[in-house]
């Protein structure tokens, strides 16, 4: 009997290159499954990251606070903890913070290592995870891969507001001569519809002006306007307080008496713009509309984007609109403050060490309860009683209607009217949120996130 020894040959060679065969394949699966695993374990990592920095910097839109740092860093670390990376949350706990003042605060967990730097209002965010298994890398002895990403969100300046209201607001400035002493007394607080005898309302060769943040003027001892430091620890005679950055600083956003008015005619209140290709949004008003249109545009948001000018050549502009408005006026504010009546102002005092000579009326935006004033509105940004409103040179001031061009949007918290007859009274807040794209000069009170690593 014969054996054919050469087919047993090939028989046991295919199975040797099938054995090979089977191996590359289970390593390019399992190369596969570990590249997957670790992509997936990144894109996690990435996510929490982006969230938890956005979520950290979110808190500079609002005013500053002796907390503001800690709140960044807590409201991180938060946001960190809530999210799944490969699976598993992410471990913040026994976290170790470090405080170097004004410099910032670092905030260091397991997995989680946050960076507060409130001189660039940002918040840096790492996310770490040390040992995430592998099958393939364990062939080379290497069974676990660390992944570390990073992200960092800011609010940055930006130049476009929505929801802004009817009423524009001459900016403050310096009048040396008018004044009973420098800096200027505030020439446009309540009571008395903002005139202050002695003080005069012409803007005179010896007024100086320069906005918050004026990339023109180097020294910021000299920014004047709303915002500024210009009359930090300085009190106002009229409200018997004083005022860091003018936070809560009382001011009017609408005159009535023509006999207190800054010039004939003008009054604050403005043309708001129109978007015809959204007309649902009006519920049938338009500027054809004329007192109507104006009393809508109080009591509701206008969704068109309102710009803060940019360098010569691109100013947007906008036209006053001359006459008292009273009546309207007294209707729009009582369906606006219908909207959130027990919003309140809370005089309290300014508890930041780094804002010497404050107050006790610096206050903050509360709510009523059991007919008291407290300090429990944790929710107060979304009240529609914080309102956004275009500030302006005020060299701008003339008789009758001309046109504006709008250099800041201030946040404001709208106190009320006392009649119809009376000037109408907010307090000074700061920063105001935008959607809008970022603005084209620096200064805008107005911010926006946006992740910039």
């Amino acid at each position: 009997m014969t054996v054919d020894r050469k087919g047993l040959g090939e028989r046991g060679a295919t199975a040797v290159f099938v054995a090979i065969a089977l191996t590359s394949l289970l390593g390019m699966v399992a190369l596969g499954v570990d590249v997957g695993m670790l992509m997936k374990v990144r894109s996690d990592a990435q996510r929490t990251a982006d969230a938890a920095a956005l979520a950290g910097a979110q808190d500079f839109l609002s005013p500053s606070t002796p907390t503001l740092k800690n709140t960044a860093l807590y409201h991180a670390l938060e946001y960190a903890s809530r999210n799944y990376v490969g699976w598993k949350y992410v471990d913040t706990s026994g976290v170790i913070v470090i405080d170097s003042g004004a410099r910032g605060l670092i905030g260091n967990s397991p997995e989680a290592y946050v960076q507060v730097m409130p001189d660039t209002q940002k918040v840096r965010v790492y996310i770490r995870r040390n040992a995430t298994a592998t099958w393939f890398g364990s062939l080379f002895r290497i069974p676990f891969v660390r992944i570390t990403v990073k992200a960092a969100a800011q609010a940055v300046n930006a130049g476009t507001g929505k929801c802004v209201k009817p009423f524009a607001i001459p900016d403050m400035w310096n009048d040396p001569n008018d004044d009973i002493s420098l800096p200027n007394r505030l020439q446009d607080l309540n009571p008395n519809q903002g005139k202050k005898s002695p003080e005069g309302w012409s803007w005179g060769n010896e007024d100086n002006y320069s906005r918050y943040q004026d990339k023109n003027q180097s020294d910021s001892t000299k920014w004047t306007g709303w915002g500024s430091g210009f009359r930090n620890s300085k009190f106002d005679d009229f409200s018997d307080s004083t005022y860091w950055n003018d936070y809560g600083r009382p001011m009017v956003i609408k005159m009535s008496n023509p006999q207190t008015a800054p010039a004939p005619g003008f009054f604050y209140p403005w043309t708001m713009p129109y978007d015809s290709a959204d007309a649902a949004a009006y519920n049938g008003q338009s500027p054809n509309n004329g007192a109507q249109w104006y009393k809508w545009n109080i009591a509701n948001c206008n969704p068109v984007p309102v710009a803060v000018g940019g360098p010569v050549g691109l100013d947007t502009t906008y036209l006053n609109k001359p006459g008292n408005m009273i009546g309207p006026t007294k209707q729009g504010l009582d369906s606006l403050i219908a909207q959130d009546p027990s919003a309140c102002w809370l005089p309290q005092p300014d508890p930041n060490p780094s804002h010497p000579g404050t107050h006790p009326m610096a206050g903050t935006v509360g709510k009523i309860v059991g007919g008291t004033c407290t300090n429990t509105y944790t929710s107060w940004q979304s009240s529609a009683r914080v309102m956004m409103v275009p500030l302006f040179d005020p060299s701008q001031i003339s008789n009758g209607r001309t046109s504006l061009t709008f250099n800041n949007l201030a946040l404001i918290f709208l106190e009320g009217q006392d009649n119809a007859h009376s000037s109408v009274n907010a307090r000074f807040l700061f920063y105001a949120k935008s959607t809008g794209p970022l603005a084209p000069v620096t200064g805008s009170l107005i911010k926006k996130l946006q992740l910039v690593e």
